[in-house]
């Protein structure tokens, strides 16, 4: 038996690894779901009567695109299931049990983005937006809806860890409510930019996020160490897009492009200032040290010593 065990290992060790086994199925996917789409569209068009010229743009706004898309994975899967036995890396049983374990996987973001649409189509029959839009009236200042709907949507995604799910949510709440507020087709704008943006920070942050637990997986690596780092990179980037871009955007102090400029510009300063290598100091440590009259000690060049002794240089007392 242990000999078995040993030789089915070095079998799955020798799987070979071949690039086409992971584009073909994508490729086809996307092809066959824009063929279909037009196709669909096409014959829809040409039902109607109606005097459209038939281009891709047209034939995909009257098409079923979720019949499309059903179309375009079901080849795809096919595809997958002929191509993997083929080349002798796994039986079909064994693929069907990993379609089967895929599927379990998916099963809670599903539920959550059905329960999302089930909530959204709840508010929409007890009117909801229209209760809202009356309590607030012609009070709010309008120039801070968008940066309020932004602030939602960040709580909103975090407490649900899905974005369509926060999406099915708050827009059956926030368009109403903004039509209500202003007839301003700048604000319209701003506001749908506002809750399609905010909706995605709970995706990267939250711990029952499906692509964070997803992340976490693949790459091995525990939950908790993979939040610091996301929380790290996407808390900062939030803070600064609702106030350089949904706040200052909203009140008119400049146009949209304005605030992209100033976050690159100030995110590269954050990371020149306080990014390092784990063996260096950063621009800012270097600051402080001079403030203070803290000197450190050096070994020279700092490409002949390994990180660690540079590490343990750095963490040396002052002379």
């Amino acid at each position: 038996e242990e000999e078995k065990e040993g030789s089915a290992s070095s079998t799955q060790a020798k799987v070979p690894e071949r690039w086409f086994n992971a584009i073909l199925p994508l490729v086809v996917l996307v092809l066959i779901s824009l063929l279909r789409m037009y196709f669909d569209g096409k014959e829809v068009i040409l039902e109607s009567g109606e005097d459209i010229p038939l281009t891709f743009l047209n034939c995909a706004s009257k098409c079923n695109s979720i019949n499309c898309l059903i179309v375009g994975t079901s080849v795809s899967l096919i595809l997958t299931l002929v191509l993997i036995p083929a080349q002798k890396i796994m039986g079909i049983s064994k693929c069907v049990e990993h379609f089967v374990e895929g599927v379990k996987g998916m099963s809670e973001p599903i539920m959550i983005l059905i329960l999302a649409w089930a909530l959204g189509f709840a508010m929409n029959e007890i009117h909801t937006s229209e209760y809202i839009a009356g309590a607030l009236g012609k009070n709010m200042p309008v120039e801070y809806f968008p940066s309020l709907v932004c602030l939602i949507g960040y709580l909103m995604s975090y407490a649900s860890g899905s974005a369509m799910g926060t999406q099915g949510i708050i827009f059956p709440l926030v368009i109403p409510v903004v039509v209500h507020l202003t007839s301003d087709t700048e604000v319209y704008v701003k506001t749908i930019a506002a809750a399609f943006g905010s909706t995605v920070f709970g995706n990267l942050c939250s711990p029952i996020a499906d692509t964070t637990i997803a992340s976490a997986l693949f790459t091995d690596c525990p939950l908790v160490d993979h939040l610091k780092v996301m929380t790290t990179f996407c808390v900062p980037i939030a803070v600064l897009s609702l106030l350089f871009g949904d706040l200052f955007v909203g009140m008119n102090l400049y146009p949209f492009y304005v605030s992209y400029i100033i976050t690159m510009v100030i995110v590269v300063m954050v990371f020149v200032m306080f990014g390092r290598y784990p063996w260096r100091r950063s621009m800012f440590q270097v600051f402080l040290d001079r403030a203070r009259g803290v000197k450190r000690v050096s070994s020279g060049s700092s490409s002949d010593s390994s990180p660690s002794e540079q590490t343990s240089l750095l963490r040396g007392t002052a002379v």
